[in-house]
């Protein structure tokens, strides 16, 4: 018994929390409700794709994409919510520093499915669907229930207040992808295709943590940007894949949306931008681009 209630205890906590988005759940609810989600013109997507920055420069841009889901609202009762692994800083050991002289990375490499009972945000807890993560797990060999990913992880994190804000009941069943490979893409479209089945997706909302381009160069930031929306509205599965292998985009999250276009359940579904993209220059001096779209 001891050991069951410490597992219904295990709490994600936030990282980015007063960094990314408040901390504050009065000051977090107050910018919710700047975004206009309440008065928003509300759809009834079955999946949205939405950034990962700070709230600052693409919040108002999630809660656009978020809005058009907001009809199905009364229905809802999880979201699956797709995340990116971002590359950490590079580091060489003596031996690459005095061979090769070639930054090696430690991206995680998987797909990755939380232990954890719940997530933690500003505004109160949200239940992890156990049960679906579980199915997910045994439908491909990529699947791995490990938290460890998730407790650094950004990406998902961000958009968890917008999901507690506009379906307070909903749980969530949240997936981190890695270095991004075909085998990745391919289990993880097979997974949404077994698991969410057409009944299933009547009561669920998938969400794509994504942030369009990267590049330090603003202009080549930009042309970027508007290739990756361009593939994401063809809904072309097979080019988007083959843009991200060749490096001519660099979408955060672009395998995922990958993923979601080869599993089959959005064919019925068209996609189109909620607003204009935007952007914002890192700290590293890079020029990032953001937007929102929508499946309908």
């Amino acid at each position: 018994m001891d050991v069951m209630y410490a597992q219904k205890r295990r709490v994600r906590s936030p990282v980015g929390a007063g960094l990314f988005y408040p901390d504050n759940k009065g000051e977090l609810l107050e910018l919710l409700g700047s975004f206009g989600i309440n008065s928003a013109s509300f759809g009834y997507a079955k999946a949205i794709i939405a950034p990962h920055g700070a709230w600052s420069y693409s919040g108002a841009i999630a809660a656009g994409a978020f809005s058009s889901a907001m009809g199905r609202t009364g229905s809802i009762k999880r979201v699956v919510i797709l995340g990116p692994i971002h590359e950490p800083k590079p580091s060489l050991t003596a031996r690459e520093k005095s061979n090769e002289g070639t930054p090696v990375t430690k991206r995680e490499k998987g797909l990755f499915l939380s232990n954890s009972y719940s997530f933690n945000t500003p505004i109160g807890n949200i239940l992890v669907d156990r049960k679906m993560s579980k199915q997910f797990e045994k439908s491909g060999v990529s699947f791995e229930i490990n938290d460890i990913p998730h407790l650094g992880e950004h990406s998902i994190e961000i958009l968890l207040p917008f999901i507690k804000y506009c379906f307070p009941g909903a749980s969530i069943v949240p997936v981190l992808m890695g270095q991004p490979s075909a085998q990745y893409i391919y289990d993880l479209a097979q997974g949404l295709k077994t698991v969410i089945t057409p009944a299933i997706m009547e009561e669920t909302l998938i969400i794509v943590s994504c942030n369009l381009s990267s590049n330090k160069d603003e202009k080549e930031a930009r042309i970027l940007a508007e290739e990756s929306l361009r593939l994401f509205k063809e809904m072309n599965a097979s080019a988007l894949a083959s843009a991200i292998f060749e490096d001519r985009l660099n979408a955060c999250g672009g395998a995922l949306v990958v993923s979601l276009l080869e599993s089959g359940i959005l064919q019925k579904t068209s996609c189109s931008s909620i607003n204009n993209f935007v952007s914002a220059v890192t700290i590293e001096n890079n020029t990032v681009y953001y937007s929102g779209l929508s499946f309908e």
